[in-house]
C-alpha cells in the first residue's frame, strides 16, 4: 500500500485545484449580468447550468469509482477539469446568454464528476490514516476557493466588468497552474480497499441514511452554493458595493468555510458526527439571520455591508462542517454518488429560487432561504448519520456464528 500521509497530500492538492478554478470566475457574475442585461430571474436559470451539468455526471462517475477505483478516476477527472472548465472564458467572451449556458453545462459536467472521484479517494485516505481528516481537505478546497475568489474579484475592479477574454485567460492559467501543481502527486493516490466478503462492489446504493444525509447534503450546498452565486450580486445590487467590495463577501465566506472545516475534525473526533454537524448547521443558520436583520436596518451603506459579510462568516462557520461530514459517512463512491446527487440537486435549485424570488419578492427577501436551508440541514442531519450507521451495523456478519 502506498503512503496514506503522502496520499492526503495530493488529495489536498486536487482539493485546492478544485477550488481555485471554481471560485475564480463568481465575482465577474454582477458584470456577466449587467453586460448581458439579465434580470435576477434570467440569471437564476442562466445559473442552472453547473448544477445540472454535474447530476448528469455524479452517478455515473459514482459507478466509474466502484469500477475502476477513485484513484484512476481522479487523476482522469482532474485533468479534464482542469482543462475543460477554460469554456467558461470562451462562454463568456461570446457574449451570448446560449453560449454561456453551455459552457456552464460542460463546465458543471466535469466539477461533479471530479467532485465525486477526490471525495471518495478522500473517503479512502481517511480511512487508511484512521481519523477523521474529510474537514482539512474541505478546509484546502475553501482556502483555494477564498484565493480564487480575491483574485477574481481584484480582476474585475482592475478593468472595470472583466470582459470574457480576460476570463478566458485567468482560467487558462489557474487551470494549468493546477494542472503542473498536481501531476507529480498522482501516483501517490490510494487504491481503495477490497470488500471484507465475497459480495462483488455495489455501483448504486439506496438507504434511508442516505437520502436523509442527501436531503442534508441538498440544503447545505444550496445555501453555499446561493452564497457563490449571489453573494456579490446582493452587494453589489441591494447594498452599492464596488466590485471589489462585493467579492469580498464570498472570500470572507471562504475563509470561515476553511476555519470551521479545520476546526470541524477535531470537533467530530470529539462529540461525534451527529452532534457536530446538527450544532454547527443551527449556529451558522442563527448567525445568518441576525447578520439579514441588521443589514436590513442599516440599509445600503457600509454597517448594511459589515453586517451582511458578518453574517456569511457566521454561516460559513456553521455550515462547513454539513457537506465533509455528510461524504465522510456515505463511506464510498456509490454513496457519495448518491449524497452529491442530493447536494447537487440543492445547488441546481438554488440559482433558480433565489433568482425566482428575487423577480418576485426582491432579492432582500430571497436570501433568507438560506439561513433557512441551514437550519433545516442542521436539524435533520443527526437523524442520517444515525441511520447510516445502524444500516452499516446490521451489514456487518459475524465471521463465525
Amino acid at each position: 500500500m502506498r503512503n496514506p500521509s503522502r496520499a492526503r497530500l495530493a488529495v489536498t492538492v486536487a482539493f485546492m485545484a478544485h477550488g481555485l478554478v471554481f471560485s475564480s470566475w463568481l465575482p465577474h457574475i454582477p458584470s456577466i449580468k449587467r453586460d448581458l442585461g439579465l434580470s435576477d430571474g434570467q440569471l437564476g436559470l442562466l445559473l442552472l447550468g453547473p448544477p445540472a451539468g454535474a447530476m448528469i455526471a455524479m452517478s455515473l462517475t459514482g459507478a466509474a469509482c466502484a469500477r475502476w477505483g477513485s484513484a484512476r478516476v481522479t487523476r482522469v477527472t482532474l485533468v479534464a477539469y482542469a482543462l475543460g472548465t477554460c469554456a467558461l472564458g470562451a462562454g463568456a467572451a461570446a457574449g451570448s446568454p446560449w453560449w454561456l449556458a453551455i459552457a456552464l453545462l460542460w463546465a458543471g459536467a466535469l466539477v461533479g464528476a471530479y467532485d465525486v472521484a477526490m471525495n471518495a479517494q478522500a473517503a479512502t485516505v481517511e480511512r487508511a490514516l484512521g481519523r477523521p481528516v474529510m474537514g482539512s481537505f474541505h478546509a484546502s478546497w475553501s482556502l483555494a476557493a477564498a484565493g480564487g475568489a480575491a483574485i477574481g474579484g481584484w480582476v474585475v475592479q482592475r478593468d472595470g466588468g472583466g470582459p470574457g477574454h480576460l476570463l478566458g485567460v485567468q482560467l487558462l492559467v489557474l487551470g494549468a497552474v493546477a494542472l503542473l501543481a498536481t501531476v507529480p502527486l498522482f501516483w501517490s493516490l490510494l487504491d481503495d480497499e477490497a470488500p471484507e466478503t465475497d459480495a462483488p462492489k455495489q455501483k448504486w446504493r439506496f438507504e434511508r441514511g442516505l437520502i436523509l444525509l442527501s436531503i442534508v447534503a441538498f440544503a447545505g450546498l444550496l445555501a453555499e452554493g446561493a452564497c457563490a452565486d449571489w453573494s456579490a450580486v446582493f452587494l453589489s445590487q441591494e447594498r452599492a458595493a464596488s466590485p471589489f467590495v462585493a467579492s469580498l463577501g464570498y472570500t470572507m465566506f471562504s475563509v470561515a468555510m476553511l476555519t470551521g472545516r479545520l476546526a470541524g475534525d477535531r470537533l467530530v473526533s470529539r462529540f461525534g458526527r451527529a452532534r457536530s454537524i446538527g450544532f454547527a448547521a443551527l449556529t451558522g443558520g442563527g448567525g445568518m439571520a441576525a447578520g439579514l436583520v441588521v443589514s436590513g436596518l442599516a440599509g445600503p451603506d457600509s454597517l448594511g455591508r459589515t453586517a451582511f459579510v458578518a453574517g456569511l462568516v457566521i454561516l460559513g462557520l456553521g455550515i462547513a462542517v454539513i457537506v465533509p461530514v455528510a461524504f465522510s459517512a456515505a463511506a464510498d463512491g456509490p454513496g457519495i454518488a448518491a449524497v452529491s446527487t442530493g447536494g447537487y440537486t440543492g445547488w441546481l435549485l438554488g440559482p433558480a429560487i433565489i433568482g425566482g424570488l428575487g423577480q418576485w419578492l426582491g432579492l432582500s427577501a430571497a436570501i433568507w432561504t438560506v439561513p433557512a436551508l441551514a437550519v433545516m440541514a442542521g436539524a435533520v442531519a443527526p437523524l442520517g448519520v444515525r441511520a447510516l450507521r445502524a444500516s452499516s451495523e446490521r451489514r456487518i456478519v459475524p465471521t463465525s456464528q
